[in-house]
């Protein structure tokens, strides 16, 4: 016996209510794969004078097993200068070393992460939309569910 559903609400409902674990890994690399242009532009709006910087932007994966239904872009801690990011990201006030009383300067704010998010929200948004319409398709069929 199939039953009808008409929208994602009502075939995640129908899914959970048989015991089908939604978010699953393909659902968490289907994620990743549309967040990709979101490293990419904020890997080419970051500050290049500070080294590895824009390579330190990437998936923070080490809650991915807590977190299957969305995914941590950042800094990795990994790189040597990730700290850097936030200064850049935000800006800083005037700086003086405490020890020293050398004056470090200011840095002002040079945002990348943001306007990266900013820039691919619209496309990232419907690959996931289409994203898990698939992934939710697949899902009903094996279940025995139409799913339109």
């Amino acid at each position: 016996m199939s039953k009808n559903v008409e929208n994602i609400a009502e075939v995640v409902d129908a899914l959970k209510a048989m015991g089908v674990e939604i978010d699953n890994p393909e659902f968490q690399r289907m994620l990743k794969s549309q967040a990709l242009p979101i490293i990419q532009s904020a890997r080419n709006l970051a500050p290049k004078e500070t080294g590895d910087l824009a390579k330190s932007i990437g998936f923070i994966t080490g809650k991915d097993k807590d977190n299957k239904t969305k995914v941590l872009i950042g800094l990795r801690k990994e790189y040597y200068n990730n700290y850097l990011g936030p200064m850049f990201e935000y800006g800083t006030v005037a700086r003086i070393q405490e020890k020293t009383g050398r004056y470090t300067g200011i840095i002002e704010p040079r945002p990348f992460m943001r306007p990266a998010l900013d820039q691919n929200a619209s496309k990232v948004t419907d690959g996931i939309i289409n994203g898990v319409d698939k992934i939710l398709a697949k899902l009903a069929k094996k279940n025995n569910l139409i799913y339109r």
